[in-house]
């Protein structure tokens, strides 16, 4: 592989930062006291009822049992059957051990927010925590679920409208075994199982111009869904507005819920007509539809179905365990903290330095980096493979915010360690400004592209059939691997020849439509001569 040649590409995209390395050890012990911090809107005692409101923060310690009562009386309060909520005491406390420590660079493990677990104070409700929490809680104590010995990554969601959907679907990067888009016969009868709303035409104009930045060319003439997702769920739109314009289905719904109100257009998997100087939305469900559906869970447990049935039909083959929690110790630097054995010590201190002068060299203006990076390795190669789900020639990946090697020593002694760490901080980068509806290949090709690396297909193809997407989401071997990268960074060198540097990252963030149809094309086409 060659060398890193980011600083002679992109020269307009490019920015600066220091560059600091201290290396502070510290250690990660049994997650069991949790760092909260609570926001609210508070106005001073002295102001009127209209005066502005500002935020008041305070960070208070409670330990996991606390903190998984707190998220239930905040993301569970609509739940009755005890076995569904003993199904959400699980999957609560799954995603607070797996995501220990998101705040942390702000001195603080979670928020109250949705951005991590709504959070309630037990004095915040009426009489505290109710018994069914605190009892769901107690049952289900230290148990979490898994998957190949990973902690998952438990979504949940209102309403999954008959059918959940694909965490890849709604996130990129979150091409995960165990959440697949499935029929759910259980919520059928829920208070969200059907949906109707009306927006005038002027409203929606207003909205695609004024809060998406859409280029309208004329007053929207017609809209429509342009393709759907594996679950039936709208991927895309066209709007018909002087000229036809493709608009990604999640970020129309979250303008929407910005300006009408977050009830409005309740999820995507829904029909969309004009009538008139209207437009009529008509679809089932409430939210994202990943994981969990609370609604199926409440009905599965009024039938009587336990609650580890209840997990496995929402996230089929993991399994609820006790949880054992990790000893790795911690080496941080400015912008990562890279978790190891004991046994990868010698390795941490140029792997740290190397993901900084990455990060500096590779600082895309607009990324929006993470105030920290997390960065795991493993003792062995099977324990890499059984905590990702990747092969064993895979030498890393990450989830967007989190960065996953395989042994530091096994990357080192292939002479591979300072390339790796280089092509997953480019991912970071890259992953963080990637368009909903650009496919991963374009991802990876434009991420080999940026880091300068050459990756040869071997002489015999090693496909039979299987497309360039089907490849990069999945290669069935290291041939077939090498092959669909080189295709899609063949097809990344193409594109900046013939349009420029600057489209590379046209096509990544706001793609037009014939962007997205070439993408299609590339991404359905057979690898192979």
């Amino acid at each position: 592989m060659s060398g890193l040649r980011l600083n002679l590409v992109y020269r307009t995209r490019i920015v600066v930062l220091a560059l600091t390395l201290p290396i502070l050890p510290s250690t990660v012990g049994r997650a069991q006291v949790l760092r909260v911090r609570i926001s609210s809107p508070v106005a001073a005692v002295s102001s009127p009822p209209t005066a502005a409101r500002r935020q008041r923060s305070v960070t208070i310690t409670v330990d996991l049992d606390e903190y998984v009562e707190g998220v239930l009386a905040g993301e569970a309060s609509t739940l009755e059957s005890p076995q569904a909520l003993d199904a959400m005491a699980v999957i609560v406390r799954t995603w607070a051990l797996r995501y220990r420590g998101r705040h942390r660079a702000q001195g603080f493990d979670f928020c109250t927010l949705t951005h991590c677990q709504v959070f309630r104070r037990a004095q915040d409700s009426a009489g505290g925590y109710s018994d069914a929490v605190v009892r769901a809680v107690r049952d289900t104590r230290d148990e979490v679920l898994e998957y190949e010995g990973a902690l998952v990554d438990p979504y949940f969601g209102a309403d999954c409208g008959g059918t959940t959907e694909s965490p890849a679907d709604v996130w990129p990067d979150k091409n995960l075994p165990y959440l697949q888009a499935s029929p759910d016969p259980y919520c059928a009868g829920s208070s969200h199982s059907s949906w109707r709303r009306v927006i005038s035409v002027q409203v929606l104009g207003d909205i695609l111009r004024h809060d998406m930045g859409a280029p309208l060319q004329g007053r929207v003439g017609s809209i429509e869904v342009a393709s759907r997702d594996s679950s039936g769920r709208a991927r895309t739109l066209t709007v018909q507005a002087g000229a036809p314009l493709i608009i990604d289905a999640n970020q129309f719904r979250y303008a929407v819920g910005r300006r009408l109100g977050w009830d409005e257009i309740k999820s995507n998997l829904y029909a969309v007509q004009r009538r008139g100087d209207e437009v009529v939305f008509t679809g089932r469900g409430l939210g994202h539809g990943v994981g969990l559906c609370q609604a199926g869970a409440e009905e599965m447990g009024r039938l009587g179905i336990n609650y580890k049935k209840i997990l496995a039909q929402y996230f089929p083959g993991t399994t609820v365990v006790q949880f054992r929690s990790p000893a790795d110790p911690v080496a941080s630097s400015e912008h990562f903290e890279l978790a190891y054995p004991e046994t990868q010590q010698r390795w941490v201190s140029e792997s740290l330095s190397e993901l900084e002068r990455s990060r500096k060299e590779l600082a895309i203006s607009g990324s929006d980096w993470p105030p920290k990076i997390r960065v795991q390795t493993w003792d062995s190669t099977a324990d890499f493979m059984g905590a990702t789900g990747q092969p064993g020639w895979v030498g890393g990946t990450n989830d967007g915010t989190s960065i996953f090697l395989q042994p530091l020593a096994t990357l080192a002694a292939k002479d591979i360690l300072k390339a790796t760490l280089r092509h997953e901080v480019a991912h970071v980068a890259v992953h963080r400004l990637r368009a909903r509806a650009v496919p991963s290949w374009f991802e990876e090709g434009l991420v080999l592209h940026l880091t300068g690396e050459q990756v040869d297909a071997d002489s015999h193809p090693a496909s039979s059939g299987r497309t360039l997407g089907e490849a990069i989401a999945r290669s069935k071997s290291e041939a077939e691997m090498r092959e669909a990268y080189a295709r899609a960074s063949l097809l990344v060198r193409e594109l900046a020849r013939g349009r420029g540097e600057e489209a590379l990252w046209q096509v990544l963030e706001h793609p037009t439509r014939a962007d997205l149809e070439w993408l299609t094309k590339e991404s359905d086409r057979p690898l192979g001569p």
